[in-house]
């Protein structure tokens, strides 16, 4: 069980099949109760380039700067489908997670020495996670910005594996499929051209097609994400951290005054009730904010431009208190259930689903049309019928959701102030994080921290915290959990045989 024999994708599948059995026991109780993908908020958007494809008005492809790339693209053939999109796009989605488990355990396999032990473990923990089984039925990304980072992963495994040009040009190429996923993707994608750079020599020697895929990841990056909603994003983050005195742009300072002060009288709780500030700053309505700042809000390009100096300085004065923010939003991310357990009862499901629909079929008529194949009274009788039905994997579903628990999110019942406290998956996980760091596996083992790192510090740096945004890396707390405890177990039985031979004469 300890041996440093090689590790090849034949051994890999039989380790994955407990985890690819339950896993897809799971999602087939999932289809079956809730056959439709839910369409959520961010869906519309996501959907867009497929709308405009197949409506009779336009008939063109067209890809919004916030929702550009590799996902609209894949949605746009769906609508000719006979089943339609509601119902192909979580089933395309399921069976890439379940593809998405080999990854991982192939990663497992490659970087454990008890392979027989954790390659099981930590696929299965993959596989019924509800996390990742809630975004494989909506109308999101995640599923395919995992499957590309798993995939970025797997393909520098074994650690070493990036020498052979061939494979660091796959490797990069995956990497650039993950920034086409997500804006957020860039910083996977940083991380992991840093962690090629040891592992794989000298840039310069790395040859024509490595250095395409380096372009390509540049062209997308430099052509996707809506830099106007970043920058305010940015000031909404650091908002209590501005100063008002400073002579520079000061009608603008003066504007958001209020809102300042506001978010100062409670500094430390700020990552919490950044959400109420983010909407207020980007509101253009005079009737809510100051009119300075409402007209500002109007100019796109000058909003931005203020927006980014306002935040620029805020951080500058203030790297600590910006960085504290940071992390503490990424910890409330971990400790978030979002709704993805109770949206697995199809009552709910489709409650839900019905509220944000209410106003799809005013705005976004010609999209759910295309969704749902059906006119707006055949979707309320569909409704109504799937409101019926159970998901027989629920109960146990909600059970592992109580128990995969990374961070605990309190709250004080008199002063309703929050604060984080670590479970023990989180704890174990950290733990896993800092043998990783270790000087012999610090090169080695970096593609596995150092990209979900950065992406997490990038996006939760601009945003406020949200469940979805590590979605994508729970997989790897399970594997840190696994590279910990392999050590720990290794350790103790080399002792134990350590201890016969030495008493032995």
């Amino acid at each position: 069980m300890t041996s440093e024999r090689k590790f090849t994708l034949r051994q890999c599948l039989p380790l994955c099949l407990p985890a690819l059995i339950l896993g897809a026991v799971l999602r087939l109780c999932l289809l079956a109760a809730e056959p439709e993908g839910f369409y959520g908020s961010d869906s519309p958007s996501y959907f867009e380039a497929a709308a405009k494809v197949w409506s009779r008005n336009h008939g063109n492809m067209l890809f919004t700067e916030k929702r550009r790339w590799l996902y609209p693209l894949l949605l746009v053939p769906l609508p000719i489908l006979p089943a339609g999109p509601a119902r192909t796009i979580p089933l395309f989605q399921h069976l890439l997670g379940l593809a998405t488990l080999f990854g991982i355990g192939w990663i497992a396999g490659n970087l454990t020495r008890l392979r027989s032990l954790w390659v099981p473990v930590v696929t299965v923990l993959a596989a019924i996670s509800p996390k990742i089984l809630w975004y494989e039925q909506e109308v999101v990304s995640e599923p395919v910005f995992l499957a590309a980072f798993v995939l970025t992963v797997a393909l520098a495994m074994p650690p070493g594996a990036l020498k052979d040009r061939k494979r660091l040009f796959w490797f990069l190429l995956a990497a650039a499929a993950v920034a086409a996923t997500k804006p957020h993707g860039r910083g996977v994608w940083l991380g992991c051209v840093l962690c090629a750079i040891p592992l794989a020599g000298n840039p310069l020697k790395w040859g024509g097609k490595c250095w395409g895929a380096l372009a390509a990841a540049a062209l997308i990056m430099s052509t996707s994400g809506e830099k106007q909603q970043a920058d305010w994003l940015l000031l909404s983050s650091t908002l209590p951290l501005v100063n008002l005195e400073a002579p520079a742009l000061k009608p603008y300072r003066d504007a958001i005054r209020p809102l300042v002060l506001d978010a100062r009288r409670q500094l430390d709780q700020f990552p919490w009730n950044e959400a109420k500030y983010k909407k207020a700053l980007g509101d253009a309505d005079p009737s809510k904010i100051d009119p300075v700042w409402a007209s500002l809000a109007s100019r796109e390009k000058e909003f931005s431009m203020v927006c980014l100096a306002l935040a620029r300085g805020a951080i500058w004065e203030h790297p600590f208190w910006f960085a504290r923010f940071t992390f503490t939003k990424i910890g409330i991310s971990f400790a978030d259930r979002g709704h993805y357990i109770e949206r697995m009862d199809p009552q709910e499901f489709w409650k839900d689903q019905d509220r944000e629909n209410s106003d799809n079929w005013s705005d976004h008529r010609r999209q759910l049309q295309l969704f749902y194949n059906i006119e707006e009274p055949q979707y309320a009788k569909l409704s109504a019928e799937r409101r019926r039905r159970r998901n027989a994997a629920l109960p146990f579903l909600s059970a592992v959701a109580r128990r995969m628990v990374w961070m605990r999110d309190n709250q004080d019942p008199v002063t309703g102030k929050h604060w984080l406290t670590p479970c023990w998956p989180g704890v174990l996980a950290l733990l896993g994080f800092l043998t990783c760091l270790a000087p012999g596996r610090f090169v080695r083992r970096a593609v596995l921290w150092l990209p979900a790192s950065l992406c997490l510090i990038s996006v939760h740096a601009i945003g406020d915290h949200n469940v979805q945004y590590v979605e994508t890396v729970e997989w790897l707390g399970f594997l840190l959990i696994a590279v910990l405890l392999d050590a720990v177990v290794h350790r103790g039985l080399l002792l134990m045989n350590r201890v016969p031979r030495e008493q032995t004469p």
